[in-house]
């Protein structure tokens, strides 16, 4: 998780991505972590909690742009991150080892962190 690591994203992304590009979040992912904070407020997880908290800050100070596509009736996340990124050609950052496996399997490029000092790309991002 970000909160964890010492990275400047923005320059990290510059340095693998050598073209222009848009940091965007979609509207389904950002749904998904404001229930993740609910469910984690309530049962008293803190630690997770403090880490969706990181994540949603993150997204608010750093002025990701909001990507409105519709989160489809009990689609998983994976599936939906999947869906969008194959529709619109986009890049997926991730750290969730299972939804980079299925990303690489589906030939969608993504940025991660390695180390916990760098960004690494698996994929071609041209």
């Amino acid at each position: 998780m970000l909160s964890e690591i010492q990275i400047n994203i923005i320059s990290e992304l510059d340095r693998l991505v050598k073209r222009e590009y848009e940091l965007i979040a979609l509207s389904g992912v950002i749904t998904e972590l404001q229930g993740l904070l609910s469910k984690y407020e309530k049962e008293g997880r803190v630690r997770l909690r403090k880490k969706v908290e990181f994540a949603l800050e993150f997204l608010k100070t750093a002025q990701i742009k909001i990507f409105k596509e519709e989160l489809l009736s009990s689609e998983p996340i994976d599936e939906y991150i999947i869906r969008v990124a194959r529709k619109k050609e986009f890049i997926v950052a991730t750290n969730d080892q299972e939804l980079r496996r299925k990303l690489r399997d589906e030939h969608i490029a993504v940025v991660f962190v390695r180390q916990k000092s760098y960004l690494a790309v698996d994929g071609f991002i041209g």
